[in-house]
C-alpha cells in the first residue's frame, strides 16, 4: 500500500473526518426510519466530538507519547551524528517568491538540530522525500533553511523517503555508508516514540533529542480542561495518528 492511500485512510479515520462519517450515517438511519439507530450514531459521534476536543483529554492522549523520553541533557559518548526528521513543507509560499519551504513542524525540529550541532559539532542529515511528488524534496527544503537562516552546514540529504518508517530505512543506507550508526535523533516529543521504533527497527542506535512538548495550561481554570476548542482537537488528531501509524508499522506492515 503506497503512502498516499495511507494518508488517505488516516484522513478518513481520524477526527474530525471520522466523527463527520458516523454522524452522516446516523442521518442516513434516520432518513431511513431506523431511529434508533440512527440516534446512537448521532448522539456517539457527538460524544467523541465534545470529549476528542477538551484538553483534558487530548493531554491524556498526548502526555505518554511526549514524555516518553525526557529532553536531551548531555550527549552520550560515541555520537557520530544528528538525524532531524521533515514534518512538511509549505507549497508555493507568497513570501518566499512563491517557491516551496518547510513548514512550522519542520522549522521547529530545524531550530533544535541547528543548536545540538553548533553545540557539540556533530554533522547533519536531514530528511524528508516528496510527499506528494513535488520537484523538491523536502530534504532540499530543509537544507537549505539550515544553511541560509540558521548558518549551519548539511553533511547528509535523505530524499527519497514519504513515511517515517522509510525515513529510517533510506537513512540508514547514507548512514552506514559513511560508517555512522549512533546518531541524535530530533524530531517532536509527541513522534518521537515511532520514530525511534523505525530507526531501531532497521538497526540504527537512535539517541532520542525531542523537541516542542505540548503543555497544559496550569494557569486557567480546572473547568478550562473540559471546554472543547480546536487546538485541543488538533492535538487529539495528532495523538490518534501517532498510535494509528506505530500500530500500523507493526501490525500491517510498511
Amino acid at each position: 500500500m503506497n503512502s498516499e492511500t495511507l494518508r488517505t485512510i488516516c484522513d478518513i479515520l481520524l477526527p474530525p473526518s471520522g466523527f463527520i462519517i458516523l454522524l452522516a450515517i446516523g442521518l442516513f438511519f434516520w432518513l431511513i426510519r431506523l431511529r434508533k439507530t440512527a440516534a446512537f450514531c448521532i448522539l456517539f459521534a457527538s460524544a467523541l466530538l465534545y470529549f476528542a476536543s477538551t484538553p483534558f483529554i487530548a493531554h491524556k492522549l498526548l502526555d505518554p507519547l511526549q514524555y516518553q523520553y525526557e529532553v536531551l541533557r548531555e550527549v552520550p559518548e560515541g555520537t557520530q551524528a544528528i538525524v532531524v526528521l521533515s514534518g512538511g513543507r509549505i507549497p508555493i509560499a507568497r513570501e518566499y517568491t512563491n517557491l516551496d519551504t518547510v513548514n512550522a513542524t519542520s522549522l521547529e525540529r530545524l531550530r533544535y538540530a541547528s543548536r545540538l550541532s553548533k553545540v557539540h559539532q556533530l554533522p547533519i542529515m536531514v530528511a524528508g522525500g516528496s510527499v506528494n511528488d513535488e520537484r523538491q524534496s523536502d530534504a532540499s527544503l530543509m537544507k537549505k533553511v539550515l544553511e541560509t537562516d540558521f548558518g549551519v552546514q548539511v553533511e547528509w540529504l535523505e530524499e527519497k523517503s514519504k513515511t517515517t518508517f522509510e525515513n529510517a530505512m533510506f537513512a540508514k543506507k547514507t548512514l552506514k555508508e559513511n560508517s555512522v550508526s549512533k546518531v541524535l535523533l530530533v524530531t517532536h516529543a509527541y513522534h518521537m516514540p515511532r520514530a525511534v521504533w523505525c530507526f531501531e527497527d532497521v538497526g540504527l542506535t537512535p539517541i532520542p533529542a525531542p523537541t516542542i512538548f505540548y503543555k497544559r495550561n496550569t494557569s486557567a481554570s480546572e473547568l478550562y480542561e473540559y471546554i472543547p476548542n480546536a487546538r485541543a482537537l488538533e492535538q487529539t488528531r495528532i495523538a490518534m495518528h501517532e498510535y494509528l501509524g506505530k500500530f500500523w508499522y507493526k501490525y500491517v506492515g510498511y
